[in-house]
């Protein structure tokens, strides 16, 4: 199988972790997987530290330095789908581990059964506590030529997959009208979505996740991580998190659950689907607050 891997790099102490996962990886598998590399956030200690990974394992580095996630995953997509044949796209997140050598193989031949069928699959732990299962995303070429790009307008990640999985939803052919459902799936309170498929993997490991971490700590990856730097707390809250509401309001008629518009913006002339070549501003018509790309670094 051609799997298209990219990994992005926002903070030195992801690059141990990111060795140990690639190695997991890379050294394990039969498949053919082409790798690369981004370096979101530039500082020389991390551009040296992620170029000796790069020249270990033999990967694709790309030092962009504008903490553009999303970006990052569009362009992945892009070369894996349309320049390079790949059967599928894997984002892989720096701090996802196997622990045992067919563990990877084992999850890649299980989730090639709904390449045809879903818009991407989750591997994840087994653990019950794993409900953001977000540690290694398979994008399916179904799911590239449905939804296309993710929405940049949402840098420099927050709100985006509400977004997807919004689109996701029409796409599909669910049925708006069903609260329940809606609610589950695309404000996520539970329940894997009909367009994905799961991979519970006893053999992988998420080192951040909570119940990984000191408890002392307030959980490292849910809501009260930030309480340790009250500053970082407010910068999540009211920018990370809070900034993507306008904007989601002025695409959807309204926020979460409230919204009127099956099509963005209620414009007839547009679609569900992002395609590459608008990817970087996927609505020139309309009048958007600018985001704040290249500005969270």
């Amino acid at each position: 199988m051609k799997i298209e891997l990219a990994t992005i790099i926002c903070s030195k102490q992801e690059i141990p972790w990111l060795d140990f996962g690639l190695e997991s990886i890379l050294e394990q598998t039969k498949h053919d997987i082409n790798t690369t590399l981004y370096l979101a956030r530039y500082t020389d200690e991390m551009f040296e530290g992620c170029g000796k990974v790069c020249d270990k394992y033999g990967i694709n580095f790309e030092v962009r330095g504008d903490n553009y996630p999303i970006g990052y995953v569009n362009e992945a997509k892009h070369n894996g789908f349309d320049v390079n044949g790949a059967d599928c796209v894997m984002s892989l997140q720096p701090d996802v581990v196997f622990m045992k050598k067919d563990a990877f193989d084992k999850a890649i031949d299980e989730a090639s059964g709904y390449f045809d069928s879903k818009y991407y699959i989750c591997v994840s732990s087994d653990n019950p506590e794993d409900v953001q299962p977000l540690g290694i995303t398979i994008h399916t070429k179904l799911g590239w030529e449905k939804i296309g790009c993710e929405d940049i307008n949402y840098y420099p990640q927050c709100g985006v997959e509400h977004d997807y999985n919004r689109r996701a939803y029409i796409e599909y052919g669910l049925d708006l009208r069903d609260g329940a459902k809606y609610a589950k799936y695309v404000l996520g309170l539970g329940g894997t979505p009909e367009w994905v498929y799961r991979v519970w993997s006893p053999d992988l490991v998420h080192l951040e996740k909570d119940w990984n971490q000191d408890p002392r700590l307030g959980g490292r990856t849910g809501v009260q991580y930030k309480l340790l730097d009250y500053g970082m707390h407010l910068f999540g809250d009211c920018v990370i998190h809070d900034s993507y509401v306008l904007y989601y309001v002025l695409k959807w008629g309204g926020f979460l659950g409230y919204e009127p518009w099956a099509i963005p913006f209620n414009d007839q002339d547009l679609s569900i689907k992002i395609e590459w070549k608008q990817s970087n501003n996927p609505y020139p018509q309309y009048n958007l607050p600018p985001t704040l790309r290249a500005c969270i670094i």
